[in-house]
């Protein structure tokens, strides 16, 4: 078996364990809201594709290794438990350019691509540091990302778009944004409240009907807005909503 041959080989053997685990113990839609981000591999079988993965910067067989996403999410998770996020932001905006994940795999691109946001988003939270230039990259791949823009990490990655574009200042943009994760995925009310939110600090949005919503689809976001200081400036907004939601019920 040449080395060529070996390869291949190996990156079907490791997306073969990947679609195992997703499929055999847990569906896409409960890996996708874990928030270790990862997928557990036990045994031998896990060694061996931690070891494979290592291979993804090598100048010839990277290439090839770079096109089994199970490789690609082994060396993201190494690469963001060493704090090494240089080389994890070069490898997910690599992956994110290129058209290996598009087509049939595209809900592979947005899980890589709610990764990318993810990450960033806890980096400013928990540390304070924020890259305008990695948001823009993001925002720009985002909106030119495989359709159709439906999912939970579709949702998710708009509404990341939203929040840093909101902490811009333009809230225009950043409703555009959230419009998107709305229709994304119906199920999730945070698009609906944030939406609502944004339109307490503009003209032309009915922040009432969004918040509604969002308190239908969960109304743990009733109790949220009460205790939100920007919603509590705005009591005929709440109030509203309030008996809104009580004739709904």
């Amino acid at each position: 078996m040449g080395p060529r041959k070996a390869v291949h080989v190996f990156k079907v053997l490791a997306d073969m364990i990947h679609m195992i685990k997703e499929n055999g113990y847990r569906t896409y839609k409960q890996l996708i809201k874990n928030k270790t981000q990862n997928v557990q591999i036990p045994g031998i079988i896990g060694w061996v594709v931690d070891y494979l993965s290592y291979g993804i910067t090598l100048p010839v067989v990277g290439r090839l290794f770079q096109q089994s996403f199970t490789l690609i999410c082994c060396a993201l998770s190494r690469y963001r438990r060493k704090g090494e996020y240089i080389r994890l932001y070069e490898l997910l905006v690599e992956c994110l350019t290129r058209s290996t994940f598009r087509g049939k795999h595209s809900y592979r691109w947005w899980y890589l691509m709610r990764f990318a946001v993810a990450v960033a988003q806890e980096r400013q939270i928990n540390w304070l540091v924020r890259d305008v230039v990695l948001e823009d990259n993001l925002i720009l791949l985002g909106n030119l990302g495989p359709r159709p823009l439906q999912g939970y990490d579709v949702a998710y990655a708009f509404v990341g778009y939203a929040l840093w574009l909101f902490e811009r200042g333009d809230v225009w943009a950043a409703i555009s944004m959230v419009k998107v994760a709305e229709q994304a995925d119906e199920t999730w009310g945070y698009p609906e409240y944030l939406h609502g939110w944004f339109g307490l600090f503009t003209t032309g949005v009915n922040s009432v009907e969004h918040f509604s919503r969002a308190v239908q689809i969960d109304w743990s976001f009733l109790q949220r807005m009460k205790q939100d200081k920007t919603c509590r400036e705005h009591p005929e907004v709440l109030h509203e909503v309030q008996k809104r939601s009580i004739v709904s019920k």
